[in-house]
């Protein structure tokens, strides 16, 4: 099951340490801008039979707008992943909520 996390969850999530967020976007995207602590694992590298969550911690996967990261979640579920989470809307989402991005 692919479940939607707004931005405003997000960022609550990851100030609480609760979650983890993993970028999917190439690496060019991810130098220009990011979110702050969140992890570069690009889509064309993401390998789900790789893919260890660690214990207790919620991973949420995010990309520019919420494709990249769905079709990464969908490779988790095809590998035996019952439950993955993405930030809907993306980076996109998480700016227009007011939340810092990194830029360099």
């Amino acid at each position: 099951m692919l479940i939607d996390v707004s931005p405003q969850d997000v960022k609550a999530q990851l100030d609480a340490g609760e979650a983890i967020l993993i970028d999917v976007r190439e690496p060019n995207e991810y130098e220009d801008e990011r979110v702050p602590g969140a992890f570069l694992m690009p889509l064309n590298l993401f390998n789900p039979a790789q893919f260890k969550a660690p214990t207790g911690t919620r991973v949420i996967l995010m990309c520019q707008l919420g494709g990249r990261s769905t079709q990464a979640a969908e490779q988790l579920m095809s590998t035996g992943t019952e439950t993955v989470h993405h930030m809907a809307g993306g980076i996109e989402a998480w700016k227009e909520a007011g939340f810092e991005v990194q830029v360099y």
